[in-house]
């Protein structure tokens, strides 16, 4: 059973907003980490039936579902997204900051000690092992605009790439490295691109499931707020 579920009333409109590509690795590529795992950026339209693969069942935890959302119309900055976000129900939410992204990147997020792109990735900041992995706080982040951007969402979860590259992989700590060599070792990977526009938002278990954004073929910046916490299924209305 895969680990992380999306969250979505109708199929159509999954596949209104989201597009699937292969994953391939980039190497030495000035700006980026050494070797990273990006889009190869052929989007296609899902295929039918793609997004039940990844609906929730009764197995599903709330750490794992992946939610698209619209914030009320009282939020408009990172102000006032702050204090929505002190609301949903997490005493201490960890905060990771806002960051302005150009329009045109094929990814966004950046190493903060090197300051280089990472590609697809793992988010570690609790450093769980493998049998932990699924308790990780969840990321919400929102889009203030005023461009679109993309969540990109690995098909293959950081568990099932850890057994994949390594035999004893029951107390492993899961990162990216692992990603990374699961590419290298030309294992099939697909990348979900879904659309985030401004006002709109999503939760997503990046610590079991290898993401990143983007802003290509955009024309206009976008400001994100982010933050990690152990937030219930359901705080807002579900945009899909």
């Amino acid at each position: 059973m895969h680990p992380a579920a999306i969250a979505f009333r109708d199929p159509a409109a999954v596949h209104e907003r989201c597009e699937i590509a292969a994953a391939r690795r980039l190497t030495l590529e000035p700006g980026y980490d050494t070797t990273v795992v990006v889009p190869d950026g052929a989007w296609k339209p899902l295929p039918d039936g793609y997004p039940e693969r990844f609906a929730p069942s009764i197995f599903t935890r709330d750490s794992g579902l992946i939610e698209l959302f619209r914030v009320p119309d009282t939020v408009f900055d990172l102000h006032t997204l702050t204090a929505l976000v002190h609301t949903l129900g997490d005493p201490t939410p960890v905060t990771l900051g806002d960051a302005y992204d150009v329009p045109g990147q094929l990814v966004t997020h950046r190493d903060p000690v090197t300051g280089l792109l990472s590609g697809l990735h793992v988010d570690n900041h609790q450093n769980l092992p493998y049998a932990a992995r699924e308790t990780a706080r969840r990321r919400l982040c929102v889009n203030l605009g005023p461009g679109s951007r993309y969540l990109l969402l690995s098909d293959t979860d950081i568990k099932s790439v850890c057994r994949t590259v390594h035999d004893r992989y029951e107390n492993h700590h899961p990162r990216t490295a692992d990603l990374r060599l699961f590419v290298t070792l030309r294992r099939p990977l697909n990348v979900l691109r879904l659309r985030i526009d401004p006002g709109e938002g999503w939760f997503a278990p990046t610590a079991v499931l290898p993401y990143d954004e983007s802003t290509a073929g955009q024309e206009l910046p976008s400001v994100t707020g982010s933050w990690l916490g152990h937030w219930d299924r359901g705080v807002f209305g579900p945009l899909i």
